[in-house]
């Protein structure tokens, strides 16, 4: 028996029946996995919210790690993009079986969140580590249809969820983040977008057991979500975070603008399409964690949000 992390069983009961069968039928699905791969399964490891990712050691006695994914967690994309990687800035793909959500991926060390000494460390790494990342190439008939661009997707995503869990931030702080949304989605441009990590938070860095090639920040990422857009995008997603430090600080929008002014100096990227998709960010990622199962921190998210109006 494998015991299951609290937060990903949450995520799953938070999307009712759909979630409740993937749990159920987990056992089954590994058991199947595990003899089709001659693989041992180890411990599950905490961290993640959709996933179940547990150590496994292989017939050789090698170690590696397992994931089975649940239903619409974006699985076929996650791994068409690891692959197309070959370990450029992402965990190595060893085998993958698209029936069953099931991947088996490199053995990594701890996560960036768990041992980085300072935000600004977290930022120089991420960054590091997103050069690496972006080097996957795009697919040669790629296209993002009108409306379907991250920006317009997560306007609507806002303007939809703030009323459904009764509006739990003022009112202006969602006008700014859908103004924001809307501006990025504006300046979409298809030919300077990047295949993006889309999630590149310090817990989906992890460390490289040993140096390699692909990993020269010592860190490389999981659960991509892999699709086109600009690359402040994922920068933006970097400095969405650090509620403690936001919600603490004197100054917080000088704070954020300077970590927003560290990521554009060590990638080139326009410091303000930084600030505007961190913003817009914080504010979606909050509404989301509310209505997914985790309402304390979503509140600390748009709390920070309201801090950050200026």
């Amino acid at each position: 028996m494998i015991e299951l992390p609290d937060r990903m069983r949450r995520t799953a009961l938070s999307k009712g029946a759909p979630g409740r069968d993937w749990l159920a039928e987990l056992p089954e699905r590994l058991a199947h996995v595990c003899a089709a791969w001659s693989l041992t399964p180890g411990a599950a490891l905490d961290g993640g919210s959709a996933a179940l990712v547990l150590r496994v050691r292989t017939a050789d006695g090698a170690d590696a790690v397992l994931r089975l994914a649940p239903p619409g967690d974006g699985f076929a994309g996650q791994v068409r993009t690891i692959a197309a990687a070959d370990g450029h800035g992402y965990v190595r793909l060893y085998a993958h079986d698209p029936e069953r959500d099931a991947a088996l991926l490199e053995p990594l060390g701890p996560a960036l969140a768990t041992t980085s000494p300072s935000p600004e460390h977290t930022l120089d790494v991420l960054a590091a580590t997103l050069r690496q990342a972006w080097l996957v190439p795009c697919p040669p008939d790629a296209d993002v249809p009108p409306g379907t661009d991250k920006g317009s997707t997560l306007a609507e995503l806002i303007i939809e969820l703030w009323p459904e869990i009764g509006r739990p931030c003022p009112a202006e702080v969602v006008d700014r983040a859908v103004g924001y949304a809307r501006r990025r989605a504006a300046a979409f441009d298809l030919d300077r977008s990047v295949v993006c990590h889309g999630d590149p938070h310090p817990d989906n860095a992890l460390a490289v057991l040993s140096p390699r090639s692909g990993a020269e920040s010592g860190f490389v990422f999981v659960d991509p979500d892999g699709f086109l857009c600009d690359p402040a995008y994922d920068l933006g997603v970097a400095v969405r975070g650090w509620t403690d430090e936001v919600l603490a600080a004197a100054d917080p929008v000088g704070l954020v603008r300077g970590y927003c002014a560290r990521l554009a100096a060590a990638t080139g990227v326009d410091e303000q399409a930084i600030w505007e998709w961190g913003f817009t960010e914080r504010v979606s990622s909050g509404l989301y964690m509310i209505r997914h199962g985790a309402p304390d921190e979503g509140r600390e998210y748009l709390a920070s949000a309201a801090r950050l109006l200026g």
